[in-house]
């Protein structure tokens, strides 16, 4: 069966990935290096990783035949990196900052991670070559990803500054559905369940408040925004795991038992409903409408 190549390649755009910038060495000690999005953990055991590489890339003879390679993950703000280094000009590494790292490997300065890597296998792919790296080091720091969906950039900051501007208003709320153990995370108070909520309507302050009791948060994106007439204001709530020993006055319900829950607030449980059956279906979806009534919107798996 043949398909057209255009649609083709918007179908597969409709996968919201990060953006990465692969670089190495020629041998005569050029950095070489080039923007890529299909990058793809393969293995903690051994640590391996992989990225695609076009045959009819300019720098594809380069990394097919170096020994080594790293991988650099933008940050929000590296827009520009990511343009610079899908562009053909050839100093791009004079108009950006990086250094040398482990086996003398390009690293973009700035950069959410870094993963130098020894070439494991070389795999024919069509018109494309798969190129399996060894993990031999890495790094990574906190910040926001760039990401990259339907041949266009997007920020997950720029999500969270709408969502606290949302919650800001009076009457507003922000917390989070956190999974944990196979089940989530909720405040016990006398029997009546809810969500952990921020003490002020911002993402920070709720990683800060979940962090004093020991535990410790990763938030993925934004799981349900919706108008609540009970209060005047805006609930925001987002996914993500939490990690750490449970403090008095919280409890790990399982996934099974949250329709059942004894959820003190209406739309909270709704929510809790709505997240088991998107974690048995394994494809998750956002909320958006009032604290009764709305609309989901599939993200992906």
């Amino acid at each position: 069966m043949t398909h057209d190549p255009k649609a083709l390649r918007n179908a597969f755009g409709a996968f919201a990935t990060g953006v990465t910038v692969i670089t190495t060495r020629q041998p005569d000690g050029t950095p070489r290096g080039f923007t890529a999005n299909s990058f793809t953990s393969v293995s903690l055991d051994p640590a391996l990783l992989l990225v695609c590489l076009a045959k009819t890339a300019h720098s594809a003879e380069v990394f097919a035949e170096a020994p080594h390679f790293a991988v650099n993950i933008l940050a929000q703000d590296q827009k520009a990196v990511s343009g610079l280094f899908a562009s053909r000009a050839p100093d791009k590494f004079d108009h950006c900052a990086w250094s040398p790292g482990p086996a003398d490997m390009p690293l973009v300065d700035g950069a959410l991670a870094q993963f130098t890597c020894a070439r494991h296998q070389l795999v024919d792919a069509g018109d494309h070559l798969i190129l399996i790296g060894r993990v031999e080091h890495f790094a990574a720091a906190e910040g926001q990803p760039l990401g990259y969906f339907r041949g266009n950039y997007f920020s997950i900051g720029i999500e969270k500054d709408l969502a606290e501007a949302a919650a800001a208003t009076k009457g507003s709320r922000l917390g989070a559905v956190l999974a944990c153990n196979n089940g989530v995370l909720l405040r016990d108070e006398g029997g009546q369940l809810r969500l952990p909520l921020a003490p002020e309507p911002t993402l920070d302050s709720l990683t800060a408040k979940l962090a004093s009791l020991g535990l410790s948060p990763e938030i993925d994106f934004v799981y349900a925004t919706f108008d609540d007439r009970t209060t005047g204001g805006h609930a925001v709530y987002y996914h993500g795991q939490v990690s750490g020993t449970l403090p008095p006055g919280f409890r790990i319900v399982p996934l099974a038992d949250l329709a059942q829950a004894q959820v003190a607030n209406p739309a909270e449980a709704q929510m809790l409903a709505r997240y088991a059956d998107d974690f048995r279906n394994g494809s998750f979806s956002i909320y958006h409408g009032t604290e009764s009534t709305g609309q989901t919107r599939q993200i992906g798996a």
